[in-house]
């Protein structure tokens, strides 16, 4: 009878850790695959500001030339 017992803890206790292992895997995978669409937002966002920030860059200097300009035309 001891044996029974005995092999039927050690039964359950095995498919209690698998449980808990497989429990923590799932939360991890759930959480990685949470925040997949935040960070490709973030990630768009960062692209669009990276393009404005030139195109004001770009603008800047025309503007800079156009001063030079118009000073050169006041002296």
């Amino acid at each position: 009878m001891s044996r029974t017992t005995s092999a039927s803890q050690v039964k359950d206790w095995a498919t209690f850790s698998i449980a808990i292992v497989a429990a923590i895997a799932g939360v991890i995978f759930w959480v990685q695959g949470a925040d997949d669409g935040r960070i490709k937002y973030i990630e768009d966002e960062v692209k669009e500001l990276k393009t404005d920030m030139k195109e004001i860059t770009k603008q800047n200097s025309e503007i800079l030339r156009l001063i030079g300009r118009i000073e050169g035309a006041l002296k």
